[in-house]
């Protein structure tokens, strides 16, 4: 088992982010919406984007859309949350550590805005090059299993909620087992230890694969639920940008209770993941707990997080 630093950096929130309050509400309300108000502000605008492209080009479009939405979460959510600094913002800070842009060290400065470079590189070749290469074969291999992209097809709640739940469900087992084994073994970590170059977690790190960790841990688990589910298009681009909010959340260094990707039962928390990132070891999963709880792969966060709530309680 390859082990890191301590949890000694990694201060309490204001407020335990899973524990129920007001900011709970608020998270299920910002889900709420983008389940319910999204479908009919698509569909209109659905025939005008891909009525005109062929089933392999519409599929490889739908994953492309993480490249701008990346983008736009960075500009609106995580570059104001870092360069302003409130305070109301920064008591859900996860790292008691200065951000490393701002470390007194010119070196420090100087390695951050190198793995800045490297980041951005490897987030264009993964989401742009490998991803939609990834996609095309998918659709060659599995004609049958192609997303449907009609109007006439279009889902109901009740079907987009059902297979968003088994996307979601099998991406984590997928990724959980992937995940793990890259830690397991000394020839996979050392394509995963890649994503462990940064020592305090910030929404860049996110993208931060090599690209053979990117295949096997987040392509893989991310491809095949589509071809066992083989959901509507529509449906499809739904789960895939909620598992990416849920990444980007992972790794953006604050525990916001009001996050719309945590307030529900069995959903991981955001310093879970920084706790995998500080020791090297446990929370497998990523957006849920499900399967770390099913393997019982997380008591050793489980203990510290109950013992470090405990001594300011």
């Amino acid at each position: 088992m390859m082990k890191g630093k301590s949890t000694s950096h990694l201060a309490p929130p204001a407020i335990q982010q899973r524990a129920p309050s007001i900011y709970t509400l608020l998270g299920a309300l910002q889900s709420a919406l983008w389940f319910f108000a999204l479908p009919p502000l698509c569909k209109p605008l659905w025939p005008l984007l891909f009525d005109n492209l062929s089933p392999q080009i519409a599929e490889v479009t739908i994953w492309l859309i993480v490249a701008p939405y990346f983008a736009l979460y960075v500009l609106l959510v995580a570059f104001p949350t870092y360069y302003l600094e409130w305070d109301f913002l920064e008591q859900f800070k996860i790292s008691k550590d200065p951000w490393p842009w701002k470390d007194k060290s010119q070196h420090v400065r100087s390695q951050f805005y190198k793995l800045t470079r490297n980041s951005l590189f490897l987030d264009f070749i993964n989401t742009v090059i490998f991803v939609p290469g990834f996609v095309y074969v998918k659709t060659i291999i599995f004609p049958r299993r192609a997303l449907s992209f009609s109007v006439d097809d279009w889902p109901t709640h009740m079907e987009s909620f059902t297979n968003i739940m088994a996307l979601v469900i099998l991406h984590e087992f997928g990724f959980y087992w992937t995940h793990r084994l890259m830690h397991a073994y000394p020839k996979l970590y050392k394509y995963h230890k890649k994503h462990h170059e940064y020592k305090q977690n910030n929404v860049l790190s996110a993208q931060h694969f090599h690209p053979v960790d990117f295949f096997f841990s987040i392509a893989a688990p991310a491809l095949l639920p589509t071809i066992i589910v083989r959901p509507h298009a529509f449906t499809q681009a739904m789960a895939g940008l909620w598992i990416f909010t849920a990444n980007l959340d992972d790794h953006l260094g604050y525990a916001f209770p009001w996050s719309p990707v945590r307030w529900f039962p069995f959903s991981a928390g955001t310093d879970a993941h920084e706790f995998h990132h500080s020791v090297n070891m446990g929370c497998y999963g990523s957006k849920l707990s499900l399967w770390d709880w099913v393997f019982q792969t997380d008591q050793v966060y489980e203990q510290w997080r109950k013992k470090r709530w405990s001594t300011i309680e």
